[in-house]
């Protein structure tokens, strides 16, 4: 099979021949199983007590990738890319109803070759070149409710990961690149196989972890997440939760299934 080089086609990793069938199969993406179809996803909140009403949640997911190595400290071509052989992609981006059970297939297949990944990317991003410095997808939009004892805040937020985010990622030596706001690496154990194809589940309800809805910030007549870096608890934990890959916080998880 073709090698293809990150840093040729920005949104093509090193897919590599391991030996296995070369396969296209379906992929999908979806919420929580437990959802219900149309309805907000409600829960009390792990930091004091709010009780979040969650009635619309969109993630952009640019690309998905697996590997079958693990990440090492300072191995790989360049910080995006991982160590080891990427067996499978899929690189056609699509707007992902987290408030929704049913998977939702990509219009693309995905490609790669048989055999046992350790690792699952997401690439967050609507721009061809991962390190373009601007993009100005909405990446993650949320809408919702959060009350407490007579407090009621709507709220909303919109995240992008383009120039807003180039302070912390400055290029200056030793930053880490831009590149890395995009991709979430995400530790797991899924099969390529010849048949069935690949489902990424994404807990909606973790992108909320730790969040201090007492700090939320009002806007007019409702309050917002702000979509920059170090402005407020609230909004530098929904996007620090955006990223979490590993663990029993990570809101994603794959799964090899018979057809999503």
């Amino acid at each position: 099979m073709r090698r293809a080089i990150l840093l040729a086609l920005p949104l093509v990793a090193c897919i590599q021949t391991t030996g296995g069938a070369i396969v296209d199969f379906p992929v999908a993406a979806a919420g929580r199983s437990d959802l219900t179809q149309g309805k907000p996803l409600e829960f009390i909140s792990d930091n004091g007590g709010w009780h979040v009403v969650l009635t619309k949640v969109i993630l952009h997911v640019g690309a998905i990738y697996l590997d079958q190595a693990e990440p090492v400290s300072g191995a790989g071509a360049t910080p995006c890319i991982l160590p080891g052989t990427y067996i499978a992609q899929m690189t056609t981006g699509m707007n992902v109803d987290l408030l929704s059970p049913e998977p939702q297939r990509f219009t693309a297949l995905g490609h790669g070759t048989t055999g046992q990944a350790l690792v699952g990317q997401l690439w967050l991003t609507g721009t061809s070149d991962i390190n373009a410095t601007d993009d100005v997808t909405k990446i993650l939009v949320v809408e919702g409710t959060a009350d407490r004892a007579g407090d009621v805040r709507p709220f909303s937020g919109t995240i992008t990961i383009g120039s807003n985010r180039q302070v912390a990622t400055s290029g200056a030596a030793g930053a880490a690149p831009i590149c890395k706001e995009r991709i979430v690496t995400v530790n797991t154990l899924v099969p390529v196989r010849t048949t069935g194809g690949l489902l990424v589940r994404i807990d909606a309800q973790k992108l909320f972890t730790n969040v201090d809805w007492s700090a939320l910030k009002p806007f007019s007549d409702t309050y917002g997440f702000q979509d920059a870096p170090n402005k407020d608890q609230p909004s530098t934990n929904l996007y620090q939760n955006l990223h979490a890959g590993s663990a029993a916080g990570s809101p994603y998880s794959f799964t090899w299934t018979d057809g999503p």
